[in-house]
């Protein structure tokens, strides 16, 4: 048996809170009627598109709910669900657009974050406009536009063809190349520093929350619901994340830095470097660095292969990482593009 299989029957339930976007056949059903509509966003060029040159969205015409009339796309498998909501596969009607959609219970999910000119909005959408906002990033996935029910969000992200998550990938291979970890790291990089440009912490980095082309090895990065708004200050908790540790549903504990366990706080660019550097040991030993919350405070790391050495080409620095503490770990992590 594999290390990775190893590791996952010591993981907590991952496949309930896993984002599995492959395509795979299945029956189409009509959305539910009366949703009420919000503001859209255009579809970003995309680096997945199914089309050549992805084209941005200018046919997303919302009908009145109050006439009860459906909205326009279709609705198909199920891709994944977790601990707040589901993820389906879909199309858009007008043109057959590949779509996810992604449901969110409001009642487990109350959090909101003001963003201008359209006033108090659920934490991941306000997030992924943020980091959706001119210039885009290739490398995130884009939320297309978004809906409000009195029980839940309506999320219609773009839906990658051919790709699996990145965890699903490094499972059936047993780990990657050093090559195609560089280039994955190198595009993980590039997208939360976009993150941090537009003042957004991810706050959830692991294989599973990235989307990986099997063709090209080109990423996304998905899911902001455990993020928040960037800041200098000490963090205190990781919001939506701890309720989905509680429920046993997530393996973000795994990820997260040596200054959490010792003073239950952290800064947003140690911690994300942090789970960077986790998630790369992971793509490339095929299992994680540390065991349990004795080794990561530790911090004694063993490569279960045998690696090269490597340049140091590029560095991933948080502008708000300049002030730790002296025993937390490296803020720095280099890469070789």
């Amino acid at each position: 048996m594999s290390r990775f299989k190893l590791q996952k029957k010591r993981k907590l339930d991952e496949e309930d809170a896993r984002h599995d976007y492959e395509d795979t056949s299945g029956p189409n059903v009509t959305l539910p009627a009366s949703y009420k509509p919000l503001r859209s966003l255009k579809l970003p060029n995309s680096v997945f598109s199914d089309e050549g040159e992805s084209k941005r969205d200018e046919s997303n015409v919302l009908r009145d709910p109050k006439k009860r009339k459906r909205l326009p796309y279709t609705q198909g498998h199920l891709l994944g669900e977790g601990g707040f909501g589901s993820v389906y596969a879909g199309n858009r009607i007008s043109d057959g657009l590949k779509v996810a959609i992604k449901y969110v219970a409001k009642d487990l999910i109350d959090e909101q974050i003001e963003v201008e000119g359209q006033g108090l909005l659920p934490i991941e959408v306000a997030l992924m406009i943020r980091v959706d906002s001119d210039p885009a990033c290739p490398n995130i996935l884009h939320l297309i536009e978004w809906f409000e029910t009195p029980e839940e969000y309506i999320m219609i992200l773009e839906r990658p063809d051919p790709c699996k998550d990145l965890d699903k990938f490094c499972y059936e291979q047993g780990h990657l190349e050093e090559s195609q970890a560089k280039w994955v790291l190198v595009q993980l990089i590039r997208a939360l520093k976009h993150c941090e440009s537009k003042g957004v912490l991810h706050r959830d980095v692991k294989p599973q929350n990235i989307l990986i082309r099997t063709d090209t090895h080109d990423i996304k990065l998905l899911d902001f619901g455990c993020g928040d708004l960037l800041n200098d200050s000490d963090y205190k908790m990781f919001a939506v994340c701890s309720f989905l540790i509680f429920l046993g549903l997530s393996g973000t504990l795994d990820y997260f830095p040596p200054e959490w366990y010792r003073y239950r706080s952290y800064r947003a660019g140690p911690a994300t470097v942090w789970s960077v550097g986790v998630t790369l040991y992971n793509i490339l030993c095929g299992t994680l660095p540390f065991k349990n919350r004795e080794d990561i405070l530790r911090g004694r790391l063993r490569f279960t292969r045998d690696l090269s050495i490597g340049k140091t080409g590029l560095t991933l620095n948080f502008t708000n990482s300049s002030e730790i503490r002296q025993d937390s770990h490296p803020v720095r992590l280099a890469a070789t593009p």
